[in-house]
């Protein structure tokens, strides 16, 4: 419970750094998600299902932000966050290989799954332009940061995993 809890209010954090200080944008006018690479962190670490949780809370934190319907970044969050846990049983955490493809690969997921949402639902909603160079450019700067974030919260993973109690001898 500790671990969703600080995994969140991490995201959340990312969520409202993203949206002032970085408002104006890195390169193009694009914003990195670093919310997203805080809750890949916790979803590749947490094999149990936690960083989907904290990925979920911190969706609809992100859709309460923005013009988007209610349940839009919960699922393209969660949705990633899913990826993340099931890459986690088949490689190890790297210093920037993993993260980088991680960042990368769930910055195309959420850009198919955006396309998606759009053709089913009629809805106002920002939907990524996957064959654009703004694209591409938020691709490699989500990848830079997400390396850089894995890198930042490993030396405070202790508070991201969740362990659980183990019974007394």
């Amino acid at each position: 419970m500790k671990s969703i809890l600080i995994s969140s209010a991490c995201a959340i954090l990312m969520l409202f750094i993203q949206s002032t200080w970085l408002s104006h944008g890195i390169v193009l006018g694009i914003i990195p998600d670093l919310a997203l690479s805080v809750l890949l962190f916790s979803s590749f670490i947490n094999k149990n299902g936690h960083g989907i949780i904290a990925a979920f809370i911190a969706g609809i934190v992100a859709d309460m932000l923005s013009a988007s319907p209610l349940g839009y970044f919960a699922f393209l969050f969660s949705s990633c966050a899913y990826l993340a846990t099931l890459v986690s049983y088949v490689t190890e955490k790297d210093v920037f290989v993993i993260p980088f493809l991680l960042g990368t690969g769930a910055t195309v997921v959420m850009g198919f799954l955006s396309r998606i949402v759009v053709l089913f639902f009629s809805a106002n909603i920002h939907a990524y332009k996957i064959f654009s160079a703004e694209f591409g450019v938020e691709l490699i700067m989500n990848g830079l940061f997400t390396g850089l974030i894995f890198f930042l919260l490993s030396f405070v993973q202790r508070f991201f995993e969740h362990g659980p109690r183990k019974a007394l001898p």
